[in-house]
C-alpha cells in the first residue's frame, strides 16, 4: 500500500514537470517568434528556475512511504520545501545577476510554469 502511494505522488509529480515544460516550450517558442532567441532563452531560463527545484522537491517528498516512516515523509516533506525554496532564490538570483537575459523574459517563464503549477490541482483533478 506504502508503495502504491509513493509510485502515486511520483507519477503525478511527473506529469506536473511535463505540463510545466510543455507550457514553458510554448511560450519560449511565442517569445521567440514575437521577438527574438534572446527571448527565448531567458523564457526557458526563467522557467527552468522553478522546474529544477520542483524536481528535486517531489524527489525528496515521495522518497519513502508507509505509515511506519511517517516521520521520515514529514521531515522529507519540509527539507524538499526548504531545498526548493532555496534553490529557487539561488538560480534567480544568478540568471539575474550572471547573465543579460531580458527581465521581461524571464519573469515570463517564472511566473508561467508557476502558475501551472499552482493550476496542477485543478488540472489533474479527474485523475486522482
Amino acid at each position: 500500500m506504502s508503495d502504491t502511494l509513493t509510485q502515486t505522488g511520483k507519477q503525478l509529480a511527473v506529469r506536473l514537470l511535463r505540463a510545466q515544460a510543455g507550457a514553458l516550450f510554448l511560450l519560449a517558442c511565442t517569445f521567440s517568434l514575437a521577438t527574438s532567441y534572446e527571448y527565448f532563452w531567458g523564457v526557458v531560463g526563467g522557467g527552468v528556475v522553478v522546474i529544477i527545484p520542483t524536481a528535486l522537491f517531489a524527489w525528496r517528498a515521495f522518497a519513502e512511504g508507509g505509515a511506519r516512516s511517517a516521520q521520515q515523509i514529514v521531515s522529507n516533506f519540509f527539507a524538499g520545501e526548504a531545498l526548493k525554496i532555496g534553490l529557487t532564490v539561488v538560480l534567480l538570483v544568478a540568471l539575474l545577476m550572471l547573465t543579460s537575459l531580458p527581465l521581461v523574459a524571464v519573469c515570463s517563464g517564472y511566473i508561467t510554469v508557476l502558475l501551472v503549477q499552482w493550476l496542477a490541482p485543478i488540472l489533474f483533478l479527474k485523475s486522482t
